[in-house]
């Protein structure tokens, strides 16, 4: 090697060293630093992933964020001379982001809890449940002098009822300490809780033209749009966030954090009925269809779903006759209808016709 090109290499590695010592540099508010001289020896990975977060970038660090009302009952107050908390309360997130929040406020998601507090686990196996429904669902958090109170946590579930009195946990879908937008978006976040008996919309959508035509492709998104279909990015294929959270169309300001916004059916249930002002939420719905496809195909597809469900909610009405609502196998029929009204919904063949074949079996 030539002296010439040992001193070139040379250079370029200097130059890529103080690059990454100025990239890695990260400038925080006093009580952050303070935070993190502690933290980031005994959470060396946890201080890592927030490292590598927008909110570093923009000066968003540990005391942003944990940061506690002192009458808060999840306050631990002197801490270092500071008054934080463990659980991030979404009041805590719509300062920065209250559009986000008004619009999560809305959700399905913010009210899943109360789909399941009643439930007979909670009574019967308190631990059990809140190591099962209450994950995906969220609980009542109970804490005094910044404990929690016993099996209440950890909990980071999409319907969670906070001390503060606000609901929802906005790292549910965004993760912790990243939020990065990728994982968000992800239909893998979305497919942690929806998938199986409760509602197979994952396997669905996997198994539709949508979704084998998405992993097929390999499809790159800018994640740091919530445009459809950005301006330097190709056409993508749909996935759950596209359908249900991005923008609809060329409106850039129509995204959503209430992801049921533009569903028009109850689908998880025993017999679907419209929402309410499911006309409007069609209409959205609609808009984003139409970002890939032609009006006629777009109104033929919903004529088809609308009576394939009422066509499965006179089959599973029919199947049930005699069977009591609290067994097991009324909840069987349940599963059954909810997967063949998904796999209409996701234009998922295979789903349509197991849910079908299971309700054949009752002999309606």
């Amino acid at each position: 090697m030539s002296k010439k090109a040992f001193f070139l290499i040379l250079l370029l590695l200097i130059i890529s060293g103080l690059a990454n010592a100025q990239t890695s540099e990260v400038v925080t508010s006093d009580e952050s630093a303070r935070c993190l001289n502690c933290h980031n020896s005994r959470q060396k990975k946890l201080v890592e992933s927030w490292e590598k977060s927008k909110h570093a970038r923009n000066r968003v660090g540990c005391y942003e964020c944990h940061k506690a009302d002192p009458g808060d009952s999840a306050a631990k107050n002197g801490h270092f001379g500071f008054s934080v908390q463990l659980p991030v309360s979404p009041l805590r997130c719509a300062s920065c982001h209250p559009n986000q929040y008004e619009s999560f406020a809305s959700s399905s998601h913010a009210l899943a809890y109360e789909t399941i507090r009643n439930a007979e686990i909670a009574s019967v196996a308190p631990a059990l449940f809140e190591s099962s429904c209450a994950i995906c669902h969220g609980n009542e958090l109970k804490m005094s002098n910044g404990k929690p109170a016993r099996h209440k946590w950890p909990n980071h579930g999409i319907g969670r009822i906070n001390t503060d009195g606000s609901r929802g946990n906005c790292v549910a879908c965004h993760s912790h300490h990243e939020y990065e937008l990728a994982v968000a978006r992800s239909a893998e976040t979305c497919g942690r809780c929806h998938r199986g008996q409760t509602g197979p919309a994952l396997e669905s959508w996997r198994a539709s033209r949508h979704g084998s035509n998405w992993n097929l492709a390999k499809v790159h998104t800018d994640f740091n749009s919530t445009r459809l279909i950005p301006s330097d990015q190709p056409l993508t294929y749909p996935d759950c966030f596209v359908c249900h959270i991005a923008a609809t169309g060329k409106n850039e300001n129509d995204s959503t954090h209430n992801p049921g916004e533009r569903i028009s059916w109850k689908l998880a249930a025993f017999k679907s009925t419209h929402h309410e002002n499911w006309g409007p939420r069609r209409l959205k719905m609609q808009s984003v269809c139409r970002s890939c496809h032609g009006n006629s195909q777009v109104d033929l597809f919903y004529r088809r779903f609308d009576a394939s469900v009422m066509e499965i909610n006179r089959l599973v009405a029919r199947a049930a006759e005699g069977i009591a609502s609290d067994s097991h196998e009324f909840e069987a029929l349940k599963a059954a209808a909810m997967a063949a009204k998904i796999g209409a919904a996701m234009m998922s063949p295979i789903h349509i016709r197991d849910g079908f074949n299971l309700l054949r079996e009752k002999k309606y």
